[in-house]
């Protein structure tokens, strides 16, 4: 099996078709860098199926559509045909040769063929998995593919062994059992908490039936109790009222006559009052004058305290007076004795300071002239290194300026080649841009003719397209209408079948005759189902019939009778039945009946008079008294709206029964409803016929091919443009460089002459600077000198001066200090002699106030004993006012003693009143409670009650019972009572799921055995290929190497997943230290490469072989060790090389040349160079 053919169309550089024919031995493809040789080697990659656009060399899977050039446009499509010729049958099909085509539109879609055939890209990778010929396995190499297979980054080196081991297809079919395993892990587990709620509600149904059986056994013996024993109760309470009326009218003779006494008593009460408070009145008057004299009493006391106080204070300050005088003479003396010491020191001093003034200044003037002579000196050093600086750096700037100007004459030269040849080079751009220019500007007119046409074109589709569309919105509005229609006339026969079968609407008797039974009987119908109305008197017909309305109507009395016996032997409950032939021919009819109204078969109206015939239809029921009075034959009248009156006037009225008002007639509407939804379903169908072949034009129309082909026409016109404009910038840029050139040219002669003079005018000027430098040196030299000896001399005479001034500065510290004291000596005497006067002054004033104090006191002493007298008379007076006091209160309370006693009594007897009446009442209460208990429970009067209690129960313990009744219903709680019903469905359905869940988990357990036969199958052929691998690899290392060198494949022992185990490259060629395969020079790396490949080749040979420049890193010996290998194999292999090596050439049989003769457009020449040999 080989290669036959490689066809390209619009792949990458291959613009044109292009047919590349190969035979079944090496055919060697050349060219020049850039040319497009590699894109033969992608465009084998991507036909069999490469989704990676990197391995492509693109950054998207776009990019290998041909993108144009200058000279021509971008095509739309990718195409790429592949033939092989299966002569050996490796390919799994019936086909001896197969073509394999794949393309891509800028769209973004894609085609797969295999001979022509539409296919998926499964099926590609599919036929060639395991094969060797995959789009990423070893039958395609490149040179950077040496690498990564070496340093097996991503796993590559792991990939050429699962190819040769052919166990792809075994891991492919784990992961996807391995996928579905985990689906069935979820689906179980999702079936596990779908179980775990089912199992819940189960349990939870099953003791909800329980508690319904038990609620009903409760209820039924609690209902028996509870009348027994509230009738009883009710007796009781009964036999208690009379007893207690009697004494009700006792107790209010008593409070009649305690109501007499208690106001006699409270006018005695107040009387004594009255005069108590003139009493209080007088003892207040005596209480007030005698506490307003001991107020004087105290405030005269409180007086004589302060002043007491007041003398003392004075004494205590005279005192202290006395001892700051003392002390302050003292203080005195001694400040006068510093003062004449200090004056005595400062006259000493200022004659030294005197003396020492004088020698500081004659210092000074000594320092100042050496000073003033070192500075002078100082600066004419300065000066002078100034100049000396200057002259040095025009110096340099001369000898810079020198080299410059030396350097450009030597470039300037140069500089007047270049430039000539880039006018030259210039000018060549300007013609070429010139013809790019008319080529684009014929392109440009076709494509306007083409644009135009396209966008008629265009705005036809779009219109008749716009037209169609809002024809089918249109028509999908009726359908929807249609469709709306239909499922409101569906809904409303569901609504009413449901009420037809609901036991709310019909009596389960009724509905059990007329579901089970009804070909029995020649006539079997509720009344209600043969009378019919318009919808505005449906509620007066409903309270008309009333019950009637269930009435089962029957052909004859057999037949009332037949049903009658059905529903007693089946238990089903009791019905009443209506035979027609036992009917009369006509029944009495009132004037304004209810029968006016109604719609019946002539074969029922004999019914309908019987029932309807003598009920009134009254607009109000106000208006039915009175109908009625006036026609006696009426037995009852009904309104519109349901209310109805009989003649006895019991009025009947209230809320509708809405399903019950639509039974009327209901057999009748549902006929009706079924004709309306089929003709709406026929409609709707007509409507969908016509919108399909609406759908069908739309789709035929395609107004984004149109425009995606204008888009496309449109963006090559401006790229067109864009050209034109880049050509015509391109040409204003090179005329005007031309001139920047020649003017750049005129500016270089001049400036090169210019330089010539300047060099010339400047070696004298810088001999000049030289010499003047070397007479400044002298000189400098000479003034350091005499600048140092100024140095030692001022230093002598700064000394001098510093100790000078630091005595005169020592001498007039201490006169300050001197000063500082004696002025502190005379401020403190005047102090002190100013305090002694003003404490003398104090001390006076302080002995007059104590005088002034005890002449107070005698005052008060005297005013203080008039006072007490007259406080004692006040108290003997206030003493006597309180006894007569006394004596009234206690008279008062006296009254008031025996006046609680009868209001304790009345109160008493209110209270006794009180609760008499609520005894009455709590019983009276009581009894109608049990009464309202009776009729509110079980709807019936107590009176009506016959139940008793067991002979053996006592009332305390029927209440017991009766109250632990309730508890457990209150303890069971809210019964379903459809809970059996719902108990068996969810038990069936339990049942169902965890059938489901057992036939998930047997599921499992086969994948799991599949998932572990894939391992071991997988695992052996793996082994044992590697192990054929390894032993043809040393064999082909040597061949290639030498005999004793080293190599070797390992793997890993132990690995959790041995078809993921790592594999292990060793290389250690002879004479070099093994430091591990990446350490290997790029040729050495290659033929290790190379014998991996073909230790592969020799397991499981690969029917072609691709290999893109792998020799390029080959040294002449290599190349040639690397040509025979090829030359070896190619008995079995077919190879397609790609190289730039003549030795590699030179064993080819077939070879093609690519060339790019025009830029960006590949194309292909080839040869047979085993004919070429003959020929020659």
């Amino acid at each position: 099996m080989y290669i036959s053919e490689l066809e390209l169309h619009g792949f990458k550089s291959f613009a044109h078709k292009t047919h590349v024919k190969f035979d079944n031995g090496i055919t060697a493809i050349v060219g020049p860098n850039g040319c497009g040789k590699s894109n033969i080697v992608d465009a084998l990659r991507w036909v069999l199926g490469e989704q990676r656009p990197t391995l492509l060399r693109s950054s998207s899977m776009s990019n290998v559509i041909f993108n144009g050039t200058a000279k021509k446009k971008a095509l739309g499509m990718a195409d790429v045909s592949l033939t092989f010729i299966n002569n050996k049958g490796i390919l799994p099909v019936e086909y001896s040769e197969l073509t394999i085509t794949r393309r891509l539109y800028r769209s973004g879609e894609s085609e797969y063929l295999i001979n022509g055939t539409p296919c998926r890209l499964k099926d590609i990778m599919d036929l060639f998995m395991d094969t060797g010929m995959s789009s990423d396995a070893y039958s395609v190499i490149e040179l950077k593919m040496v690498e990564e297979i070496l340093n097996d980054r991503n796993n590559d080196r792991r990939r050429l062994f699962e190819e040769a081991a052919g166990v792809t297809r075994y891991k492919e079919k784990r992961r996807q059992t391995l996928r579905k395993l985990d689906e069935t892990l979820k689906d179980l587990q999702r079936l596990e908490d779908i179980l775990v709620e089912i199992r819940k509600k189960v349990r939870s149904l099953e003791l909800q039936a329980e508690k319904a059986v038990k609620a009903k056994n409760f209820k039924s013996e609690l209902e028996l109790l509870d009348k027994a024993y509230t009738l009883s109760e009710y007796k009781l309470i009964k036999g208690e009222l009379d007893p207690l009326q009697n004494r009700i009218i006792n107790a209010g003779k008593e409070k009649t006559e305690l109501a007499e006494s208690v106001s006699r008593l409270e006018a005695q009460e107040e009387t004594a009052r009255a005069e108590l408070i003139e009493k209080e009145r007088i003892e207040a008057e005596y209480k007030r004058k005698s506490t307003q004299l001991h107020s004087s009493i105290r405030d005269l006391e409180t007086t004589l305290r302060i002043l007491k106080e007041k003398i003392v204070n004075e004494e205590s300050v005279i005192k202290q007076y006395t001892s700051d005088i003392e002390q302050s003479q003292l203080d005195l003396q001694e400040l006068e004795a510093i003062k004449i010491a200090n004056e005595t020191a400062l006259e000493k001093l200022v004659e030294e300071i005197r003396k020492s003034e004088k020698s500081l200044n004659q210092s000074k003037e000594t320092f100042s002239e050496v000073q003033q002579k070192y500075a002078s000196k100082r600066h004419q050093l300065y000066e002078l290194e100034i100049t000396v600086s200057d002259l040095n750096q025009k110096l340099t700037g001369l000898q810079s300026s020198r080299i410059k100007l030396e350097s450009r004459l030597e470039n300037s030269e140069d500089d007047h080649s270049r430039i000539a040849k880039d006018i030259l080079l210039c000018e060549t751009q300007i013609s070429a841009s010139n013809e790019s220019i008319i080529q684009l500007k014929s392109e440009s007119e076709l494509l306007t003719a083409l644009l135009e046409k396209q966008e008629s074109e265009l705005n036809d589709a779009v219109k008749r397209k716009s037209e169609l569309r809002e024809k089918r919105e249109k028509v999908l509005e009726e359908i929807r209408a249609l469709k709306s229609q239909a499922e409101s006339a569906s809904s409303e026969i569901s609504i009413l079948n449901s009420i037809a079968d609901s036991n709310e609407a019909t009596p389960g008797s009724v509905t059990y005759l007329l579901e089970e039974h009804s070909e029995k009987f020649n006539l079997l119908a509720p009344a209600g189902d043969l009378i019919q109305t318009s919808e505005e008197f449906v509620f007066a017909l409903e309270a008309a019939l009333g019950d009637t309305i269930n009435f089962v109507v029957t052909g004859n009395l057999d037949e009332a009778r037949l049903a009658a016996s059905i529903l007693k032997e089946s238990g089903k409950g009791r019905a009443t039945f209506i035979p027609m032939e036992q009917l009369q021919s006509s029944y009495t009819i009132v004037g304004n009946s209810i029968l006016d109204h109604v719609d019946v078969h002539p074969e029922f109206r004999p019914l309908a008079e019987l029932l309807l015939g003598q009920i009134l239809l009254v607009s109000h029921i106000d208006d039915a008294v009175d109908q009625l009075s006036k026609n006696r034959d009426a037995i009852a009248a009904v309104t519109p709206g349901g209310d109805l009156i009989t003649h006895d006037l019991f009025l009947r009225g209230g809320s509708q029964n809405q399903q019950a008002v639509l039974r009327l007639g209901l057999k009748d509407k549902l006929d009706k409803l079924g004709s309306k939804r089929d003709l709406l379903t026929d409609e709707k169908h007509l409507k969908e016929k016509l919108l399909d072949d609406l759908n069908d034009q739309i789709e035929s129309i395609h107004p984004e091919l149109l425009r995606q082909a204008n888009r496309q026409s449109l963006q090559d016109y401006r790229e067109i443009e864009k050209k034109m404009n880049r050509f015509q910038s391109e040409i204003e840029i090179y005329k005007k460089n031309i001139d920047d050139l020649v003017k750049r040219q005129y500016d270089l002669a001049g400036s090169r002459d210019a330089a010539a003079d300047e060099l010339e005018e400047l070696q004298p000027r810088q001999k000049e600077h030289q010499k003047r430098i070397s007479q400044l040196f002298t000189e400098q030299e000479q003034l350091k000198e005499e600048l140092q000896s100024l140095e030692e001399t001022r230093a002598i005479a700064q000394n001098r001066y510093n100790d000078a001034r630091l005595k005169h500065q020592d001498l007039s510290n201490k006169t300050d200090n001197l000063q500082k004291d004696l002025e502190r000596a005379v401020n403190g005497i005047s102090g002190i002699r100013a305090r002694l006067e003003s404490r003398t002054k104090l001390q006076k004033e302080s002995r007059e106030r104590i005088q002034q104090h005890n002449e107070q006191i005698e005052t008060h002493e005297t005013r203080l004993e008039q006072t007490l007298i007259q406080k004692e008379s006040a108290d003997e007076q206030l003493q006597a006012a309180e006894q007569k006091s006394s004596r009234q209160r206690g008279l008062i309370l006296e009254i008031d003693k025996e006046l609680k006693e009868l209001r304790r009594r009345k109160e008493v007897n209110l209270e006794l009143v009180h609760h008499l009446s609520m005894a009455r009442e709590k019983f009276e209460l009581q009894a109608q409670n049990l009464a309202d208990h009776i009729w509110e429970t079980y709807e019936v009067l107590i009176g009506q009650l016959t139940e008793t209690l067991p002979e053996e129960m006592e009332l305390p313990e029927a209440k017991e019972r009766i109250s632990a009744l309730r508890q457990r219903l209150q303890r069971i709680g809210e019964v379903n009572p459809l809970a059996i019903q719902e108990f068996d469905e969810e038990k069936e359905r339990l049942d169902f799921y965890e059938s489901q869940t057992e036939d998930l988990h047997k599921a499992e357990s086969e994948m799991r055995e599949t998932i572990n036969e894939i391992n071991l199958t997988a695992t052996e052929r793996f082994t044992e290929t590697f192990e054929s691998i390894r032993h043809n690899f040393k064999s082909v290392f040597s061949t290639l190497f030498h005999e004793d060198d080293y190599c070797d494949l390992l793997i890993d022992e132990n690995p959790e997943d041995p078809l993921e185990a790592k594999i292990e490259i060793r290389a250690n060629p002879k004479g070099k230290r093994p430091s591990g395969i990446n350490q290997l020079s790029g040729g050495e790396k290659t033929l290790t490469a190379i014998a991996l490949l073909f230790a592969i080749y020799l397991v499981k040979p690969s029917p072609f072989c691709v290999l893109d420049e792998v020799d390029a890193p080959l040294d002449d010996a290599n190349i040639e060790r690397f040509a025979q290998m090829i030359r070896k194999f190619s008995d079995d292999t077919q190879f397609i090389i790609i190289t730039h090596n003549k030795k590699t050439m030179s064993k080819a049989e077939m070879m093609y040349g690519v060339t790019m003769p025009e830029i960006g457009v590949s194309r292909l020449v080839g040869v047979k160079l085993d004919e070429v040999a003959e020929a020659g």
